[in-house]
């Protein structure tokens, strides 16, 4: 098992920990495209050599499910968290193709 790797993966649990995807989103309120593909391909490459593996479907799942509230909470003219770089673009590219591509890789 690539133990670096899984770790790697699961800093972005950690939402403190700065140079994450999530970290950039939670805290920044930046959506970092290429934060989430080199993400995504970490944890295809971690999948492709261990097999699934109970904690990174739980993060996975935990993940996509903070990535919508983010989604869901800019557009809450109510909540004071905003996506400072949102665009339809990047929120129509989360539902049609990371979304999908995580939760693939969690099926």
């Amino acid at each position: 098992m690539n133990i670096l790797l899984k770790e790697e993966i699961l800093k972005n649990r950690d939402d403190l920990i700065e140079g994450t995807f999530c970290y950039s989103l939670f805290e920044d309120a930046l959506f970092e495209q290429a934060l989430l593909d080199d993400l995504i391909y970490g944890c295809e490459l971690f999948i492709k050599e261990n097999g699934r593996e109970a904690e990174i479907n739980e993060f996975l799942s935990w993940m996509v499910n903070c990535v919508d509230q983010c989604f869901l909470s800019h557009k809450d003219e109510s909540d004071l968290y905003k996506i400072k770089n949102y665009s339809s673009e990047i929120e129509r590219k989360w539902i049609n193709v990371w979304k999908p591509k995580i939760k693939e890789m969690n099926n």
